[in-house]
């Protein structure tokens, strides 16, 4: 379920700390939530290629995120839908739109690779 701080003394102590900030924390780091349901990711085998996807996929949260050195890439969700925003080119430019479009038509404006509510 991603990255974890395990006891040393496993498989008698089960103990374990979420990993924030390459730390043990009781607090969950959102880096490694799914946008979406807020589930945790897990990292794909490598062989499968290397993004992250949600531990609720067999659920029917069908969300994955490329990976970025390390870490699964910043995800947004939609004001008006919550579905994920997609980057986007158009005559205009860089812009974020949303993922179920063409049922939601919701687009921002990019604002340093991000957009702009």
């Amino acid at each position: 379920m991603g990255p974890f701080w395990g006891c040393s003394g496993f498989p008698d102590c089960r103990t374990s700390f979420n990993d924030v900030d390459s730390k043990p924390s009781e607090d969950m780091d959102e880096h490694y939530r799914c946008p979406l349901c807020t589930r945790q990711l897990v990292k794909a085998n490598k062989e499968k290629g290397d993004y992250w996807f949600c531990s609720g996929y067999s659920k029917g949260c069908k969300v994955t995120l490329p990976d970025q050195d390390g870490v699964p890439e910043a995800a947004y969700q939609c004001q008006k839908c919550s579905s994920l925003l997609v980057k986007r080119s158009g005559k205009n430019g860089v812009f974020w739109g949303c993922g179920d479009y063409p049922k939601c038509t919701a687009s921002y404006n990019d604002d340093d690779n991000r957009p702009k509510f």
